[in-house]
């Protein structure tokens, strides 16, 4: 920067006052700033008359064990990597004072905090930007790669990538964790992923999945009754099941600063939460309860963020009244709105309505209420409870079912217009006949 003042912007992005251990220097960089801020020349002449003259001889010391600017960005990674490497150490002074749980867990906090960030700022300009689109769209230019979940009409229109956020909202026994476990299972043929349990405890959570992934009758599970023909199937299964990259982790009563910490051991690149509401918050729990859900919604998007993790949240929905009862949305999600807010994607999984014709046991609608670079929709699905298995309705069947919601839709739509003012939620109307189904 003093012998190279042509790089100051780029600088200035770059490095933060944090990264300075020595005083002296973190004078002579705010005053570069100040200088740059005000338009101002900014060299060593200039930050010497804005520190004072007893900087000099400091000043030219600098410039002298500088020999070019052409490694700047270098020198700054070296220099944040140390200033994150003190504080890690003065944390863990912290933590060797610490007598309880609870006195290392603010501290631990920092400690991964610190652990997670230091990723270097990029800035791209308008060509830089034009020549790397071009790039991209050239015939040998590697895809994108996208995860999906395994349901091949609602993966058609869903662009999800490492280090998103995915909600997977439902009331309780309508099915989500049994969804997840089947999202969770083919996500693990190609990535490392791990599944936080904070409710259901391992066995309940391993019978499910081997329901699913082997397609044995759960209640032959349970009951220890599997035939001897599919005992002798399962063994010749068994070695393709155990390539898959799946660890389920039980977790109660834990916070995000535990879960990043076991992510980042395992070196997940997915991880499922079942459910969020159910994480510890770092805040004080006197805090409301919403602002206490909303602190972990944004720590878990900044974690996603930061870390390129694929994070899927599991969340309650209120329950609906029978007698009241409407399609869920997003709003429906318990406690806070911060979870929509920092979703990329949003499931609802809920039972059939009372009216409809369709069986609330074997089958579920699954909604996606928010896609950031997809479309919408609705998705009837058929659900084989003996075999923990989702799967998207035949297109005759699902069409009619579609149909039916549309139908639904527009009778709330009417009955509720004019109402708007008093409060009454807005209900959207579904796609008619002739736009493109989700299937």
């Amino acid at each position: 920067m003093l012998i190279d003042p042509s790089i100051i912007r780029e600088l200035l992005a770059e490095v933060q006052e944090q990264d300075f251990l020595h005083p002296t220097n973190l004078l002579v960089f705010n005053a570069a700033r100040t200088l740059f801020r005000s338009g101002d020349p900014v060299d060593a002449i200039a930050i010497r008359d804005r520190i004072g003259e007893q900087y000099t001889d400091y000043l030219v010391q600098l410039m002298e064990i500088t020999p070019t600017s052409v490694n700047w960005d270098f020198y700054a990674r070296m220099m944040h990597e140390q200033a994150v490497v003190q504080r890690c150490r003065d944390l863990a002074e912290r933590l060797s004072l610490a007598a309880t749980l609870d006195e290392c867990r603010p501290a631990a906090a920092q400690l991964q905090q610190l652990l997670a960030d230091g990723q270097k700022l990029e800035a791209w300009t308008m060509p830089e930007l034009l020549e790397s689109f071009f790039k991209s769209q050239e015939p040998d230019a590697p895809k994108q790669e996208f995860i999906t979940f395994g349901l091949a009409a609602v993966d058609k229109g869903t662009y999800i990538t490492k280090g998103d956020v995915v909600v997977l909202g439902g009331c309780a026994s309508d099915g989500k964790t049994c969804l997840a476990l089947q999202m969770a299972w083919n996500m693990a043929k190609k990535y490392k992923v791990g599944f936080f349990s904070l409710e259901t405890d391992r066995e309940k959570i391993r019978d499910r999945l081997m329901a699913y992934s082997a397609q044995l009758r759960l209640p032959d599970i349970k009951k220890k009754t599997i035939g001897e023909e599919r005992w002798t199937v399962l063994a010749r299964q068994a070695a393709e099941l155990a390539k898959r990259d799946f660890t389920v982790i039980r977790f109660p009563e834990k916070r995000v600063a535990d879960i990043r910490a076991v992510s980042q051991a395992y070196g997940f690149q997915v991880i499922f939460v079942d459910y969020v509401q159910l994480i510890v918050p770092e805040t004080d729990t006197r805090t409301p309860r919403h602002e206490q859900i909303a602190s972990i919604s944004r720590d878990l998007h900044a974690f996603a963020q930061k870390s390129g993790t694929l994070v899927v949240e599991l969340a309650q929905l209120h329950r609906m009244d029978q007698a009241s009862w409407r399609a869920p949305t997003m709003h429906d999600l318990k406690e806070t709105s911060q979870l929509e807010q920092d979703a990329d994607l949003i499931f609802l999984l809920y039972r059939p309505g009372p009216k409809s014709k369709l069986d609330k046991n074997s089958s579920r609608i699954l909604t996606i209420g928010k896609n950031k670079e997809g479309r919408q929709g609705d998705w009837p699905l058929y659900f084989d409870g003996e075999k923990q298995t989702f799967s998207v309705m035949a297109e005759k069947d699902g069409r009619s079912v579609l149909q039916a919601l549309q139908a639904e839709g527009r009778k709330a739509q009417a009955r509720n217009r004019g109402r708007w003012d008093q409060g009454q939620m807005e209900i959207s109307e579904l796609p008619g006949d002739d736009e493109d189904m989700p299937f």
